[in-house]
């Protein structure tokens, strides 16, 4: 049976003001085993502080969902770090250490189709594998929960729940399989997306303000219609929300979670609890984005041997009298806006007199103005690409009074300044802004050599030295102009012959410009690009019915023009019913701007149109930027039965929404 993705409904702490801390049975959380099978991580020097004692890592270091550790105090802290799951020597606190566990292994199949392959984590009686969906020839990701588990019934309808999330920024739940035989386990079958948590990306410093605002708001778009509906996250922190290695963000454990490690308190909260969960939680990312700091209650500042708490890898935020200090008080050059918003979302009286953000819709509508029509995942994208190196870690020295620990914001280090160089220049790529650097009198002494300076050069000749002083790539401007004006006369040549040849017509013959007839069209969209087939191929008729008012549209893509970087394109094939040849293509298109191609298979004497890549053909006319009356004439004469009118860039349709729309297609010979 089908489900869904989701995630679970535990309560984060309160903002320092007047809030309360948790309960003391408050559960930890996990992230989604699929998010980091990309790059493995095992737990850091800091994290061993705080944590509890752990085995070594298994042979397998892909990165599963991490729990944090409850000290032994009175008021457990949910946000404190601990060992990943998979290399924990014992259950986590807070979960019961003797639910039933399934049996399984490597190579078991079920629902006929789940293989699995590699066991990547165990924690509280659940076991998480890779497994490969054989229907579909992909990899999941499967939390197997054992036949005579009492949760079970709680998790597959949570399952079932958070199908309704179809955003693409949620990790979905793909399938819900009841074990049917006495014995025989349960699955919950996810979303298989390799990427990085927020948590390991800010272990090399923090983000920009670009990357910190666009996540963000990538968090509280997705989040507010799963608002309106009723559902709330409730553990959104950095190590549940990822950023895939095309730089979209990916939000994991909805409602999965708190099925699987429920709390006897959620049940209790009321809708406005919840959803103020979410928005603290959201905000609570934004602050850790933005200065490596995580806003840790005052009362949980402090473990028992009174060093300070870390979450998620990070110190916590230093605070005052007030509540947490603001990013631009914990670190220099934060944005100015991104420090307002902090505010207004963790602050229960922000500074400055400014409107709290209670929702989800209030902090995307807020971090949609700072953004405009900027946009971070690019910029995401090149960080996986290339990781920052952090500079060595000059962790600030806290100073303790009473129950609140200071810090001091002037002895926080930028792990991105510039080290100046030692001739006291700027450092590449960094402008001095007009500024000069002193240079010390001993320094001045060290750089003065003993030994006597050199005899001058022997000047050059004069036209030696003006042949020297010439700029090179002016010579090479010089070859360019002359290359680009042969190539442009042996066009015009090759042009004036074909001319001839064809008696007076580029395509030659009295059939120039008729009207050729289209004996089938359907969609493209195949599963070797990454589609699967369901670009709407019964609309693919109404894109040569002769009426401009009916269209083939795509389905809607969100966040990107470029099909939201999911696939390379999509588009129609039209079948001439034998090889013809080819002058113009005629399109009318909905809306723009469109980026269309048309295309023809690389082998020409095929019978059969290539349907398992876009790589199987080969662009003959494209626009880039096309409206919506489109011509497209290649440059030389082309013989094919088959076309591909392929779109790689959609038109908006609303906000964020993007769907490509062919009204019409006239093939011209």
């Amino acid at each position: 049976m089908t489900g869904t993705t989701g995630d679970g409904d535990v309560m984060d702490d309160k903002p320092i003001h007047g809030g309360e801390p948790l309960p003391d049975d408050a559960p930890t959380t996990m992230m989604d085993d699929a998010t980091r099978l990309l790059n493995p991580s095992t737990s850091s020097g800091d994290e061993a502080e705080t944590a509890p004692p752990a085995a070594e890592p298994t042979p397998t270091a892909d990165h599963t969902p991490t729990t944090e550790p409850v000290e032994a105090t009175d008021t457990p802290d949910p946000m404190s770090d601990t060992l990943h799951p998979a290399m924990a020597t014992s259950e986590p606190e807070g979960e019961p250490a003797d639910r039933p566990t399934a049996t399984v292994s490597a190579g078991d199949v079920y629902a006929g189709r789940y293989r699995l392959e590699q066991q990547l984590a165990q924690r509280g009686g659940t076991l998480t594998w890779r497994a490969f969906d054989q229907k579909l020839s992909r990899s999941v990701l499967v939390h197997v929960l054992a036949a005579d588990d009492p949760r079970t019934p709680d998790v597959l309808d949570a399952a079932r729940k958070a199908a309704f999330a179809t955003d693409s920024r949620f990790l979905r739940v793909l399938d819900a399989v009841v074990g049917e035989n006495p014995g025989e386990p349960s699955l919950v079958v996810c979303e298989f997306a390799p990427g990085e948590s927020v948590e390991k990306l800010l272990r090399q410093g923090p983000l920009s303000a670009l990357e910190a605002a666009w996540v963000a708001r990538e968090l509280a778009d997705a989040m507010q219609s799963m608002h309106a509906e009723g559902l709330f996250h409730q553990r959104i922190n950095p190590d549940t929300v990822i950023i895939t290695a095309t730089g979209n963000v990916k939000i994991v454990g909805f409602l999965i979670e708190a099925a699987m490690y429920p709390d006897a308190d959620e049940g209790t909260l009321a809708w406005s609890e919840r959803e103020a969960a979410d928005v603290i939680a959201i905000g609570k990312v934004l602050y850790a984005s933005l200065v490596t700091r995580w806003p840790t209650a005052r009362e949980q500042l402090l473990g028992d041997d009174g060093e300070p708490r870390r979450s998620w890898g990070l110190p916590a935020a230093p605070v005052d009298g007030r509540g947490w200090l603001t990013p631009r008080q914990v670190r220099s050059g934060v944005s100015p806006a991104l420090d307002i918003i902090c505010d207004q979302i963790l602050s229960d009286a922000p500074r400055h007199n400014e409107m709290p953000l209670r929702t989800a819709n209030q902090i995307t509508h807020a971090l949609s103005k700072v953004l405009g029509t900027a946009d971070g995942a690019a910029d995401l994208e090149r960080r996986m690409r290339y990781p920052v190196v952090p500079a060595e870690d000059s962790e600030a020295v806290w100073e303790t009074t009473g129950q609140m620990a200071v810090q001091d914001p002037m002895t926080s280090t930028d792990p991105f300044t510039p080290v100046p160089r030692p001739d006291g220049q700027a450092s590449h790529g960094q402008r001095s802004h007009g500024a000069t650097t002193a240079t010390p009198a001993h320094a001045v002494a060290a750089a003065s050599p003993a030994t006597p300076s050199a005899p001058p050069p022997r000047p050059r000749p004069r036209a030696a030295a003006a042949r020297s002083s010439r700029p090179p790539r002016r010579r090479w401007l010089t070859i360019l102009v002359a290359l680009v004006a042969l190539v442009l006369l042996i066009s015009l040549i090759r042009v004036a012959m074909h001319k001839d040849d064809s008696g007076g017509g580029l395509l030659g013959g009295d059939e120039a410009g008729q009207v050729l007839q289209v004996a089938s069209v359907a969609d493209f969209d195949p599963e070797g690009d990454g589609g699967n087939g369901q670009e709407n191929p019964d609309q693919a008729k109404l894109a040569t019915d002769g009426n401009p008012a009916t269209a083939w549209t795509s389905v809607v893509y969100l966040n990107d023009a470029k099909l939201g970087k999911l696939k390379p394109g999509v588009g129609l094939v039209v079948d001439l019913g034998e090889r013809k040849k080819v002058g113009t293509v005629k399109l009318t298109l909905k809306g723009s701007p469109t980026a269309v191609q048309l295309r023809v298979p690389k082998d020409s004497a095929t019978d059969k149109a290539p349907t398992g890549s876009q790589k199987d053909w080969t662009t003959v006319a494209s626009l880039p930027s096309a409206g919506t009356s489109v011509e497209l004439k290649p440059e030389q004469s082309v013989e094919s039965r088959y076309l591909l009118v392929y779109v790689t860039s959609l038109p908006k349709v609303s906000g964020n929404k993007y769907q490509a729309g062919i009204a019409e297609i006239e093939v011209q010979s």
